[in-house]
């Protein structure tokens, strides 16, 4: 596909958009998932003669996608040493009134204002729907971490969408 300039410009259009918010998803903000997203296209350009069609073609992207976005999580995490336990995290909320709506954008943008190990982790067990051991081994945590991880970021979007719905974020 390296040399096919119109099928290189089927699958940007097809597959694109859903390549480029997994990204925007791992990222710590929109620059970043940006980059992500050019590395992720061109080492799939690069790569598409490895797919081998056992799998869906949007199955194989997907899972390229997530593995370069863990990637960049890692290159990230090396340069970051903070520990989890300096992240401030206050006990869960009551639910939102049912009345309130939140936009998916601003649940998105939410999730990307999660530090960098609690967003990752988030993706992968509630949105991309992994397994928690194969998470471990992405993301080179251990079982315990997983969960703390998954169950903090919870905790933090439920605060954050707590306050949305109560308008406190513009409460002077």
């Amino acid at each position: 596909m390296s040399g096919d300039s119109e099928s290189q410009k089927q699958l940007y259009l097809q597959y694109g958009p859903m390549i480029k918010g997994i990204c925007l998803r791992y990222a710590a903000n929109e620059e970043e998932g940006e980059d992500l997203f050019h590395d992720t296209f061109l080492f799939i350009l690069v790569n598409f003669k490895s797919y081998n069609k056992i799998t869906s073609l949007g199955a194989w992207l997907r899972r390229i996608t997530i593995n370069k976005a863990i990637d960049h999580y890692r290159q990230r995490s090396r340069q970051k040493t903070a520990s989890i336990e300096d992240i401030p995290v206050e006990p869960s909320v009551d639910s939102a009134p049912l009345n309130e709506i939140l936009t998916m954008e601003q649940l998105v943008t939410f999730i990307n204002e999660l530090p960098d190990k609690y967003r990752t982790a988030f993706n992968l067990y509630i949105i991309d729907g992994m397994e928690q051991e194969e998470i471990v081994k992405m993301m080179n945590e251990t079982s315990t971490n997983v969960r703390t991880l998954v169950f903090r970021a919870r905790n933090i979007l439920q605060k954050k969408i707590q306050r949305y719905l109560n308008h406190e974020e513009f409460k002077i």
